[in-house]
């Protein structure tokens, strides 16, 4: 069934769904636990890439009030057909968000996505080398960014963190800038020389961001609970197989609602820089 051609009532806004288009990363971001996310993937499956007809098949269980973010654990741009992925998705009447570095886009590529609207367009710039493999900045790449800069996207926006590698400083408009200079563990997964881990919460905890609903397809279908969950901890089910409604009826879900709300047993959400406590009679 085609859950998509209509808005849902059920669903409510604010809904997001981030697609990890491939395992693969080679930008290399030293605060990415990019790595422990490929390795723990590979024992579940050897699906490296989300196909189109993978993507078409999910997409349709999806209701079109939840926004489709192009980010996940990789850069989308690393699988040769994610232009095409944002198209449908964007035919479909789903709010568009895009998260990359630019890593794998061309000129074609951004040509086909400059006649789209988003809602949000973020590019990771790279920095000077402390953090990120800077040896992708180089002649193909800056034509690139020079015409992005040019296309004049109302909702771009370059996020950097650090200081900004010195060929694209000076081609980056200023008032689209956002620097961040803190780093964070992403729940605790990060090399902790770079950034340390947050003690871990107890009772109950919400989300500051509501990021519970704010998951992650993965290339073999599978769907995370949210951005942080590198190592595939809570798994809520497999939009191949399941509708979208139903990852969040079923007992994975549940559970993660019952520690939230202070449950024994696991749960990500304590060590994430996101979570907050939450007092004892507070239900969520």
């Amino acid at each position: 069934m085609d859950r998509s051609s209509s808005k849902d009532p059920h669903i409510p806004d604010g809904r997001v769904l981030e697609i990890t288009t491939t395992t693969s990363c080679l930008v290399g971001c030293s605060y990415c636990p990019q790595r422990k996310f490929a390795e723990r993937q590979r024992t579940v499956s050897h699906v490296r890439y989300l196909g189109i007809e993978a993507f078409t098949r999910c997409l349709a269980r999806i209701p079109t009030a939840v926004d489709i973010h192009f980010s996940g654990y990789s850069e989308p741009w690393l699988n040769p057909n994610c232009t095409k992925m944002v198209e449908q998705a964007h035919a479909r009447g789903h709010g568009i968000r895009i998260y990359t570095t630019l890593v794998g886009m061309n000129g074609r590529d951004l040509r086909r996505l400059q006649a789209l609207r988003f809602k949000a367009f973020v590019v990771h710039v790279f920095d000077s080398g402390e953090h990120m493999n800077s040896r992708f900045v180089r002649q193909p790449y800056l034509d690139l960014f020079r015409q992005l800069v040019d296309a004049d996207i109302p909702s771009i926006q370059f996020l950097a963190f650090g200081e900004v590698h010195p060929d694209l400083a000076k081609l980056i408009p200023a008032k689209a800038l956002v620097h961040r200079r803190s780093l964070i563990s992403r729940a605790g997964s990060v090399d902790p020389k770079i950034a340390g881990p947050r003690a871990p919460i107890a009772g109950v905890v919400t989300c500051a961001e509501g990021r519970q609903h704010r998951n992650v397809l993965l290339p073999n279908g599978d769907i995370t609970l949210c951005c942080m969950d590198f190592e595939r901890r809570h798994v809520l089910g497999n939009l191949l197989r399941d509708d979208y409604e139903d990852l969040f009826e079923g007992q994975d879900f549940r559970q993660i609602v019952d520690r939230m709300n202070g449950a024994s047993g696991f749960l990500l959400c304590r060590m994430c820089e996101h979570a907050r406590p939450k007092l004892q009679n507070h239900r969520l």
